[in-house]
């Protein structure tokens, strides 16, 4: 096991510690992951399309297409005045509503329940079920979100984020040997309509767009603390740890000592904390002062210790404020899986989120 291993489900759940949901059983969902970067890298294939349905060729040609991890969006958020002709894309684009029928049709005089065929596929492939609700979760809260602050995204950069991803897809294809184009695939293959297929790559490339600069304005618009964190996973690690603190130990030799972290040459993991009220870890980071340890932070019998390098001041007065420090913070270093993990525990507080009659759906004992 890596020393990094398990770090950020303990730091993820000292995010959620406090996060009130409708039904905390049955409506808790798994974070979507990897956190927001390119919209090509995050989901490339748009709606429906999972290895299964792929094929084990096809699906390890398009997974060796994703583009890598850049450190900045491929196109960013272009300024446009009142004056400028270009056509905008808005968080309404991406969360135009599907119609929703109950029934999905007939055989004879009998009906097909559009319950029945999601309680099937809920037990046929639990995972991607549970997968794409995440995924219409994200979306719904990145476009409130958006549209709270007021993100518009320029047309163009839409398109040549969708654009790039179609022409990695077709490039991972053909190194695989196959002869068909995009198109070509998704038709013959993946039996889908292109037409359907890019449309719902473009609402992915929006949503993602979108995503990274809603969790770069929280962050920015919140207090913040930079912090290193370890985790340490024994109570007998954990007494020496404290032993050695007490007896003047720096953070930096207790984490070396007996910490697990991102960072394998210090076996601490760097990160921003936003000062929210509703999260264990961030209560810890503003209660510690600069330059000090805090904890330990119990969570599932592991333990976390931080040390406190800087606290920043919040950013106010909305979007036009905050979109030219979020646009160059982003070509500076991408969205992390931190930023993104307190981002999304903020929003299910801002936002009620209740997928409760979904559950009661797929679960129902009975057709």
């Amino acid at each position: 096991m890596s020393r990094a291993s398990g770090v950020l489900c303990a730091i993820a759940a000292a995010f959620a510690s406090c996060q009130a949901t409708s039904n905390p059983d049955r409506a808790r969902l798994d974070r979507v992951a990897p956190a927001p970067k390119a919209a090509a890298e995050q989901a490339p294939l748009g709606a429906g399309a999972t290895s299964a349905s792929l094929g084990t060729d096809a699906a390890n040609a398009l997974d060796a297409a994703k583009p890598k991890a850049d450190a900045s969006p491929t196109v960013a958020a272009q300024k446009t005045d009142a004056a400028s002709p270009a056509t905008k894309a808005s968080a309404a684009e991406a969360a135009k509503p599907a119609a929703a029928e109950l029934s999905l049709g007939r055989i004879g005089d009998r009906g097909l329940e559009a319950r029945e065929f999601l309680r099937r596929l809920w037990i046929a492939d639990n995972a991607s079920a549970r997968a794409v609700l995440e995924q219409m979760v994200f979306a719904r809260l990145t476009t409130l979100e958006a549209d709270r602050l007021g993100v518009l995204l320029e047309e163009r950069a839409v398109d040549v984020e969708c654009a790039r991803t179609v022409a990695a897809l077709e490039k991972g294809l053909t190194e695989k040997g196959s002869k068909l184009s995009f198109d070509e695939h998704v038709d013959r293959v993946l039996k889908v309509d292109p037409k359907l297929y890019r449309a719902s790559l473009r609402s992915d490339a929006i949503v993602q767009l979108l995503a990274e600069r809603c969790v770069r304005a929280w962050m920015l618009e919140s207090d913040r603390a930079d912090v290193r964190i370890t985790e340490i996973r024994s109570a007998e690690a954990l007494a020496v740890a404290r032993t050695e603190l007490a007896a003047a130990a720096t953070f930096d030799e207790v984490a070396l000592a007996h910490g697990f972290g991102e960072d394998a040459a210090t076996h601490a993991t760097r990160m921003t904390l936003a000062r929210a009220e509703g999260s264990e870890l961030a209560r810890l980071a503003f209660a510690t002062p600069v330059g000090s340890v805090g904890g330990p932070l119990e969570q599932s019998g592991r333990w976390l210790l931080l040390q406190v390098d800087a606290r920043r001041d919040a950013l106010a007065g909305g979007w036009k404020i905050l979109r030219d420090p979020v646009e160059a913070s982003l070509v500076e270093e991408g969205v992390s899986n931190g930023e993104f993990l307190q981002w999304r525990a903020a929003m299910t507080r801002r936002y009620q989120v209740a997928v409760d009659a979904f559950f009661d759906i797929v679960e129902a004992s009975a057709p």
